[in-house]
């Protein structure tokens, strides 16, 4: 028999039995050919599941530092590539939340604060989950019950003071209101601006509905400016045009790191403050539930929170993190004046058009 065969080179005289053990020969190659294009089938198919990526939906301003804490960590150690989208601020990130709700692309939401809860909780846009490490955060800085929007950092919004300019600062809301402090204090527009906003809201809280309206009237005369942003009017403070600005009670860790100076200081009026709290949610419907669980636990966890203070310079939120030395010129707070996040969406709207009114009188 003349046989051409692709596993011999040239022809060969073969009799019946060398044929069949060639034949045997060539289905075994064959099979152990198909079983290795199986296995690498299997093992490509594993790869692109560990190689997945999990979506974060942020505002623009969320420090590089920690973002890039994040994706190393869990393309290290988890091979999951972290997608961070940004967005100008919350309000737009919001939106894009409601426009996706029935077909969601974020996994995680890091950065909706408190005053953000209750749309959120109407629209149905988070599901609820505990991650490690809740156990370490106070209850008073936790706004939902259900653990759907969880809190990772927070800050105070207060009142500072240039002490080179002004020797004998304020202490209380009504020693604002002195005649020594005509044209040096520098606000922002809660219209505009979100310490504008938290720092009516501390008006409400502290004089009650009746009385934050009369307070606003005898206040505005000492103003020198509502600037439409933090960034304008802290801006203008630092230039030299007014001692007093309202801002953060962390701002001066800021100018401690990076000017080397302790000039500028917190103010805590009353020894109370109302507390902006930043929280982490997994989005209902995530794409990649797992993954955000895991993301949400190392958000929580020592090793994230002890970074927050100088990248983020707010507090974090678990009570065994360590503080670093900055923070020892950071506000002090002895009471939050913080209101229930469902009064605030019913009625804010109105305190902001009252206020409005009182300031055009």
């Amino acid at each position: 028999m003349i046989l051409k065969n692709p596993f011999y080179l040239g022809f060969y005289f073969l009799n019946s039995k060398e044929w069949t053990v060639i034949t045997m020969f060539s289905q075994c190659i064959r099979r152990r050919l198909f079983c290795f294009f199986i296995l690498i089938s299997l093992l490509s198919g594993c790869h692109s599941t560990r190689e997945r990526t999990l979506t974060v939906y942020t505002y623009s301003s969320f420090p590089v530092k920690l973002i890039e804490t994040v994706k190393e960590k869990f393309k290290k150690d988890y091979q999951i590539t972290v997608d961070f989208k940004s967005f100008s601020d919350t309000g737009p990130l919001f939106n894009q939340l409601i426009r996706e709700r029935k077909k969601p692309v974020a996994d995680v939401v890091i950065g909706l604060d408190n005053n953000y809860f209750f749309k959120a909780e109407e629209a149905g846009l988070f599901q609820s989950y505990q991650p490690q490490g809740l156990d370490k955060v106070p209850k008073e800085l936790i706004f939902d019950s259900q653990y759907r929007l969880v809190p990772f950092d927070y800050g105070y919004v207060v009142f500072n003071y240039d002490r080179e300019k002004l020797k004998n600062p304020p202490a209380s809301f009504s020693d604002l209101l002195k005649p020594e402090y005509q044209g040096k204090i520098i606000i922002m527009n809660p219209l505009t601006s979100s310490p504008g906003q938290i720092f009516l809201l501390t008006t409400v809280a502290f004089f009650g509905e009746d009385g934050y309206l009369d307070y606003w009237r005898k206040l505005k005369s000492n103003l020198l400016t509502i600037a439409p942003g933090w960034e304008e009017g802290y801006g203008m403070y630092t230039s030299g045009e007014a001692p007093i600005v309202l801002s953060y009670g962390t701002s001066p860790v800021y100018h401690l790191l990076y000017d080397n100076t302790e000039r500028y200081q917190p103010l805590v009026l009353n020894n109370t403050a109302y507390a902006q709290i930043e929280a982490a949610g997994i989005v209902k419907g995530a794409p990649h539930l797992k993954e955000a669980k895991m993301l949400m636990d190392y958000i929580l966890s020592t090793e994230f929170q002890e970074l927050i203070p100088e990248t983020q310079f707010m507090y974090p939120v678990r009570s065994d993190a360590a503080l670093p030395e900055s923070f020892r010129v950071a506000a002090k707070v002895d009471r939050l004046l913080n209101l229930p996040p469902e009064q605030v969406s019913k009625k804010l709207d109105k305190w902001l058009a009252d206020w409005e009114n009182v300031i055009n009188e």
